[in-house]
C-alpha cells in the first residue's frame, strides 16, 4: 500500500457555521426565502433551503449572527450547484459563489 500525502487543494479554508440567514432571488420577486449555512469560505457559501434555486441566479445574503456585538455578515453571488437532497424531498443543498460580501 501507497502511503498518500493529503495536500488541500483549496484556496481558501472552508468554516463550519450553522446559522440561519435570509436570501432574496433577484429578478424573481420580493420574496424573503430561509436557509442554514453548512460551511463558508471566502469565495463560496453551501446552504440547505427549502427552495429550489435555479443554477446562474444572482442571490442576496443576510446572515444575522444573533449577538448585538457582531453586524449581520451581507453578501451577493451567483448559484452554482442546486440538488434536491436524497432523503427530504423538500430540502436542497444550494452552493454559492460569493461575488462581493460587505
Amino acid at each position: 500500500m501507497v502511503d498518500e500525502i493529503y495536500e488541500e487543494k483549496r484556496g481558501f479554508v472552508r468554516v463550519r457555521i450553522d446559522t440561519l440567514f435570509t436570501f432574496t432571488i433577484r429578478g424573481k420577486d420580493d420574496k424573503a426565502y430561509h436557509g442554514t449555512s453548512q460551511n463558508l469560505s471566502a469565495t463560496g457559501l453551501y446552504m440547505t433551503t427549502d427552495e429550489a434555486v435555479e443554477l446562474g441566479s444572482e442571490v442576496a445574503l443576510v446572515m444575522n449572527p444573533g449577538n448585538e456585538k457582531l453586524p449581520p455578515f451581507v453578501a451577493e453571488g451567483a448559484v452554482v450547484r442546486c440538488i434536491a437532497d436524497d432523503t427530504d424531498s423538500n430540502l436542497y443543498h444550494v452552493s454559492i459563489s460569493l461575488s462581493e460580501t460587505a
